[in-house]
């Protein structure tokens, strides 16, 4: 429970960021979506928590999942360790429901 208190702080704290960003950059017609991005990965980590299958950080915006699935956090992209074959998602909870569990 204190890993998910702790990031439903992250995310909040995020939310407040990709606002204050938004507002920042409102009136330019190109800019980072870094922030963003952040977020995705903060509620998908969220996600991973909540679900309660054994994952660690593997790469930046990469997890380990049951120490065999490579999951990139934003864009729901999946690979079996050890290969180079990447297959989409339709997002973490499939994921996790049809081919971790």
């Amino acid at each position: 429970m204190d890993n998910l208190k702790s990031i439903d702080r992250k995310i909040k704290k995020q939310e407040k960021i990709v606002r204050l960003q938004a507002e920042m950059n409102r009136d330019k017609l190109q800019y980072g979506q870094g922030e963003r991005h952040e977020l995705a990965r903060l509620e998908a980590e969220r996600e991973l928590i909540i679900s309660g299958v054994d994952w660690v950080y593997d790469e930046p915006g990469t997890v380990l999942i049951n120490k065999k699935y490579i999951y990139a956090l934003r864009s729901g992209r999946w690979r079996v360790k050890g290969k180079n074959k990447w297959y989409w998602s339709k997002n973490l909870t499939h994921f996790i429901k049809n081919y971790v569990i």
